[in-house]
């Protein structure tokens, strides 16, 4: 979802240049030996609280499925106050809500949260837009030892695919019926 970089940059910064300039630093009966502490220190949460807040606002808020396909959506841009359905509107913590758009009332998908709808039972709301396990393995022929890996984890009856937009980029991700989430995706 867009927050490896910045973890990198935190763990870089907060586990190791952090703790290496403080030893660097550090002398007995140094002159100003708290001030450069209180900066390396300053320093390191500076960068803890601009990493957290970069992977906070880079996480998956809602993955929504529209015109067949399931929409990436990150916590950067979401507007929940629109969500008309409690069950939608994410915590801190949570993984990403899963919801739908029948039709959509504007252009851009993340000025629709208003439209958004929870997934209601797999028939009514994803059957129309899912691919069989058939219809994937025709289609990526050179992924069949790799698909059948991911459907032996799960009865085949509990699973479909679906195309995913990220981005961009589209991938597929298996979904689980009796779970109602997405549980893995393909890799490409």
């Amino acid at each position: 979802s867009g927050v490896l970089e910045p973890l990198k940059l935190l763990i870089l910064v907060d586990v190791i240049i952090g703790p290496l300039l403080t030893f660097i630093v550090f002398k007995k009966n140094k002159k100003y030996l708290k001030l450069d502490l209180s900066l390396i220190a300053l320093f390191q949460l500076v960068a803890l609280g601009y990493g957290i807040h970069t992977i906070y606002n880079g996480k998956p808020s809602m993955v929504v499925m529209y015109n067949g396909q399931f929409n990436y959506l990150s916590e950067k841009f979401s507007n929940h106050g629109q969500l008309k359905f409690d069950e939608l509107k994410p915590s801190v913590f949570s993984q990403p809500k899963l919801a739908y758009i029948s039709i959509i009332n504007s252009n851009d998908i993340y000025s629709a949260y208003g439209d958004m709808k929870p997934i209601g039972t797999f028939e009514e709301s994803l059957l129309s837009y899912s691919f069989n396990i058939e219809n994937i393995k025709a289609k990526f022929k050179n992924k069949i030892e790799e698909i059948d890996q991911l459907t032996s984890q799960f009865g085949v009856d509990d699973i479909a695919f679906f195309q995913l937009d990220k981005s961009g980029s589209l991938y597929y991700v298996l979904y689980s019926k009796s779970q109602n989430k997405i549980v893995d995706f393909l890799k490409f």
